[in-house]
């Protein structure tokens, strides 16, 4: 229906009122145009009569009705030939048909068509599974594909695709793709590399930042064994060998396989194992021998086997030994006589049988002097200790039968290195005479070792003396206070392992306490006319150090109330072995060489 406006002005010029009837483009219907963008020329629309005449002042709306895009003017009048543009038309962000129309009362309604193009790639998306699994050399499952998509998410056909292995050595075929209809570019094959782990698929194209793939290349199944520790070692008849043997179960490309059954044999006359069957380790494809005891034959054998490799047979060796620990003792002037020189040879060969394991070397370099006034100079790397030893007038018969302690420890193991034992040239014939010399010897080499020397320095690095200086000092080394127990007949009510509480310093809280274990080896009095034995006590006091023990080569001892007793003793009874610790400074050694004072002599201390 005209408006009473067009009416009046129709009437105006004398003629019949103009009535739309018809409503068509003035140009294209369809169009062409990259989303995003605007059409090359603006649709438009004349409202004509029945007589094909234009109708001024005709409302027409314009709306999008697909694709999401804009006009201009989203209504506008005729104009006096009846035209009406949508002053533009803005395409929305979907490729694809897009589609605008046109409306105005009493006319049918007017569509335009626009086919939107894509624009330029701008990312490579996922478009099949980014993470695969499967066995190494072979064809993961789902070749990767990408889809090219401009920056609206549109896929873009037509992009040349560039896939190429980037981790894990893998090999593909169809490299180079071109994008389908769908954006799709998809490689014509992957088969992952020969190690096991992560393989990655890099894909790039011009204008993007390219996307990966990546895949979990498994270990194939388990073909071999192969030796990874514990293999030519060194061991001490009766304990286990000091590196557990282990093996690796691997593939046909030498990849650790896990879930593998390994079973450890021991050959004749080869000792004794505990977990014996192992299984190998998933991440690490390792399975590891549980204690291997030698036994007392020279050369020992443990096999390596598994049921799922009824081919294959590993064979470790192990050279057993009665110790592996050396004690180098060199003497500083004539040494003594025969006697004394065999005395010192009996006491090291027991301390090798009580101390089994190996411990670190040490680069010693010092000057002359540097422990004590008399010790010569040393540039050599030690294996295990070495003792200076001398005998030398000391303060007459009777009084300090000798004297001992560390004066080196390697900063590893924070044990002797190096020490010094002296022992007074007057006491010398008694000793010999009454069968103590080498009772003596054995106890000050304990000193040397840390016995009462080295259970407390600095407080920091070790602290197994409480109560030093008190009325009740005791040891808390947890194997030395089980071997008190164990060596114990009736129960202890004080403060296990009691150490001496009487004396001067170099005898109390550096030995044990003779009140309650009389006899043994490392109290401060050795008992005449009897055996002083060496106990698991003070072997176990050693691990509690940090040594590798053997504790079947401790003296057998037990503690008995009756073998208890109290001051004061009858003087002829015993040996006191009076100030019998060194008075010495102690050095760190690290592992280039370097010396580092941690405690200075007391002498030094006391300036």
């Amino acid at each position: 229906m005209l408006s009473s406006m067009a009416l009046l002005a129709l009437a105006a010029c004398g003629d019949d009122p103009q009535v739309p009837t018809e409503a068509v483009a003035t140009g294209s219907l369809t169009a062409n145009a990259t989303v995003a963008s605007s059409v090359g020329t603006a649709p438009m629309i004349r409202i004509t009569d029945a007589k094909g005449k234009g109708i001024r002042n005709v409302l027409v709306r314009w709306r999008v009705t697909s694709g999401g895009g804009r006009v201009t003017n989203d209504s506008i009048r005729t104009s006096a030939s009846g035209e009406a543009s949508s002053g533009g038309w803005l395409l929305g962000t979907t490729s694809g048909t897009q589609t605008l129309q046109a409306t105005s009362d009493g006319v049918p309604a007017v569509t335009f068509t626009a086919t939107a193009a894509p624009g330029p790639v701008n990312q490579l998306a996922r478009a099949s599974v980014d993470v695969q699994t499967a066995t190494v050399n072979t064809l993961v499952d789902a070749p990767p594909a990408v889809r090219a998509e401009d920056q609206f998410g549109n896929p873009v056909p037509g992009v040349a695709v560039q896939f190429a292995v980037t981790l894990g050595g893998g090999t593909i075929t169809g490299e180079q793709q071109t994008t389908n209809a769908l954006g799709i570019a998809t490689v014509g094959s992957w088969r992952l590399g020969t190690t096991a782990g992560q393989q990655v698929l890099n894909v790039a194209a011009t204008g993007t930042f390219g996307t990966v793939f990546g895949a979990t290349a498994l270990a194939g199944p388990a073909v071999s064994l192969i030796k990874i520790a514990g293999d030519n070692q060194r061991g001490v008849v009766g304990l286990p060998v000091p590196i557990a043997p282990g093996v690796r179960a691997v593939d046909a490309f030498n990849n650790p396989v896990g879930n593998v059954p390994v079973t450890f044999t021991p050959g004749p006359n080869s000792g004794t194992i505990t977990g014996a069957t192992r299984v190998t380790d998933l991440a690490t494809g390792a399975a590891f021998a549980g204690n291997w005891t030698l036994g007392s034959q020279t050369t020992q054998t443990l096999i390596a086997t598994s049921s799922l490799l009824p081919t294959v047979s590993l064979t470790f060796t192990a050279q057993a030994t009665t110790s592996l620990f050396d004690i180098d003792v060199r003497f500083v002037g004539d040494g003594g006589s025969t006697i004394v020189r065999n005395a010192f040879a009996t006491a090291a060969s027991k301390w090798r049988q009580i101390i089994a394991g190996d411990m670190h070397n040490t680069i010693i370099r010092q000057p002359a002097g540097l422990c004590t006034d008399w010790m010569p100079a040393l540039d050599e790397i030690v294996n295990d200790v070495v003792i200076f030893a001398r005998i030398t007038p000391i303060d007459g018969p009777g009084k300090i039968l000798g004297q001992a302690g560390p004066c080196s420890i390697n900063s590893g193991s924070q044990l002797s290195a190096m020490g010094i034992m002296e022992f007074d040239e007057d006491d010398m014939a008694t000793l010999i005479a009454n069968g103590s010399l080498t009772e003596v010897i054995l106890h000050e080499m304990g000193h040397v070792l840390g016995i009462g020397t080295l259970w407390n320095f600095p407080p920091s690095r070790r602290s197994l003396l409480v109560g030093a200086g008190g009325e009740d000092p005791y040891f808390h080394g947890t194997t030395g206070r089980a071997q008190f127990s164990a060596i114990s007949a009736m129960p202890y009510n004080g403060n296990p392992v009691p150490v001496e509480n009487t004396g001067a310093a170099g005898t109390r809280d550096s030995h044990w306490r003779e009140s309650v274990l009389t006899r043994e080896l490392m109290t401060g009095f050795l008992n005449r006319n009897v055996t002083n034995p060496l106990s698991r006590l003070t072997v176990g006091s050693l691990q509690d150090l940090g040594y590798v023990v053997n504790l079947a080569a401790a003296d057998p001892y037990t503690i008995t109330t009756q073998l208890r007793y109290a001051f004061p003793f009858v003087e002829a009874d015993v040996i006191t072995l009076t100030n019998d610790i060194a008075d010495l400074p102690l050095m760190e050694i690290s592992p280039t060489g370097a010396r580092t004072l941690i405690r200075a002599a007391a002498s030094a201390r006391s300036r």
